[in-house]
């Protein structure tokens, strides 16, 4: 019996050698291709032919998926290029540093929906109003980032960082961004109540932006 299985599997991988090498086979033989049947898990038996166009059907309905996806994707980046781009005009036309850090907090509640937006400075010589004051160690112990790339960091709030908002109620994701090299003129820290709005794999080209926007305004 094991010897039969032997056979019959060294049979067959001659047989798919041979048709790997010669995929023109059954263009030689086309009445084969009616003949043959393969199981399918959704449809049963089908014929080879059967099975190809399925196949091409369902590799059809995946490239439509990803090309939606994509389009999707290039419609949500087109928005938010043009928000962080009214932003940063918003906070170069203003005059003052307080204005800066008016129009900041009130221009990412109103184009991002942000539940909660706080500006956190190492130093606050000019008095600014409504701003959180900090020194660097501190801010990093918090949020336990260091900052070394310069780059936002996102995810899911914790104890620690939730201490750096004013929130009334339970945020769930947050953003850090880092104003200066290594954060040393403070952090914009956004907070939202949607636990996807801000993940740690989420890319942050549009964050970064709006933070060096804002650092370049308030230690002009």
């Amino acid at each position: 019996m094991a010897k039969a299985a032997e056979d019959l599997e060294r049979v067959e991988g001659k047989i798919a050698n041979y048709l790997e090498k010669n995929p023109e086979f059954f263009d030689r033989h086309p009445q084969l291709l009616e003949n043959l049947k393969i199981n399918h898990k959704v449809y049963g038996s089908v014929s080879l032919v059967e099975r190809q166009i399925l196949n091409l059907r369902q590799r059809t309905e995946n490239l439509q998926g990803r090309l939606n996806e994509m389009m999707d994707n290039a419609h949500v980046n087109s928005e938010l290029l043009v928000k962080c781009s009214e932003l940063a005009v918003n906070l170069i036309q203003v005059s003052t540093k307080q204005e800066v850090v008016d129009t900041l907090s009130k221009k990412i509640h109103d184009y991002f929906n942000i539940d909660d937006c706080q500006l956190w400075l190492c130093q606050n010589n000019d008095n600014l109003e409504n701003v959180k004051v900090s020194d660097i160690d501190t801010l990093r112990k918090l949020t336990d980032q260091q900052f070394i790339q310069d780059d936002p960091v996102c995810g899911r709030v914790t104890e620690s960082i939730g201490q750096l908002f004013d929130s009334e109620t339970t945020l769930e994701s947050y953003a850090l961004i880092p104003l200066g090299e290594g954060a040393e003129v403070g952090i914009i820290a956004l907070g939202s109540h949607n636990v996807e709005l801000f993940t740690a794999d989420m890319g942050t080209l549009f964050l970064r932006f709006i933070g060096d926007v804002a650092e370049a305004c308030l230690t002009q």
